[in-house]
């Protein structure tokens, strides 16, 4: 879990912009999304592969 530390007279927008930016940069979110439903494992090969031939 991301965390940030909140510097004396920093504003609050300024402190959630930058938890934003530390969630985002560690990928959390994305991983949430991907694990919120169960997906079969031949559809996560299936993906995978779709997202590696994308890639090339």
């Amino acid at each position: 879990m991301p965390n940030i530390r909140v510097k004396e007279n920093e504003p609050f927008e300024v402190a959630i912009r930058r938890f934003k930016r530390t969630v985002e940069k560690t990928g959390l979110l994305t991983e949430l999304r991907a694990r919120e439903f169960y997906e079969k494992p031949t559809a996560e090969r299936k993906r995978k592969a779709a997202a590696a031939v994308k890639r090339q």
